[in-house]
């Protein structure tokens, strides 16, 4: 069923990420809870991954989970071998016109320009790593490649 608005979901992922041997995506609660929705239990999604970004159609697509609600005030997504050999990055998840089917991409380069082209992000709770990851929701198309404020 075809959804009324489309939003994209950009989420920091930091170089010392180590849930689920480096596989594991951690977004801050209420930024999940608006994007992906609530849920008590872990939900299946289907990601098509673009690599390069600006690729007319995509890489793969696989299934991954999208975790229940963590005490530590977060949601993951799990099952998603790729984004283990990442380094510090933004990680873009774009919603399409079908329920459960998100377009992603990451952007590794110029972190700085992605920061400064959207205005409202949120920063999670720091942590014995360092300072909390930065997550937006905005609306959708996003540029696949962001090179400039």
């Amino acid at each position: 069923m075809p959804q009324e608005r489309i939003r994209c979901l950009i989420i920091e992922r930091h170089e010392w990420e180590t849930g689920g041997k480096e596989q594991q995506l951690q977004i801050p609660l209420g930024v999940a809870n608006l994007f992906f929705g609530t849920g008590c239990t872990d939900r299946s999604i289907t990601v098509r991954v673009f690599l390069p970004p600006s690729a007319t159609s995509p890489s793969f697509e696989k299934t991954v989970r999208i975790s229940r609600a963590y005490q530590n005030g977060t949601r993951r997504v799990n099952g998603f071998a790729e984004i283990g050999g990442l380094g510090s990055c933004f990680i873009f998840f774009e919603e399409t016109s079908y329920r459960g089917v998100y377009n992603v991409w990451w952007w590794e380069r110029d972190k700085v320009i992605i920061a400064a082209k959207f205005n409202g992000w949120k920063q999670a709770k720091k942590s014995q790593y360092g300072r909390g990851r930065l997550a937006i929701i905005v609306p959708a198309p996003v540029p696949r490649q962001i090179d400039s404020v």
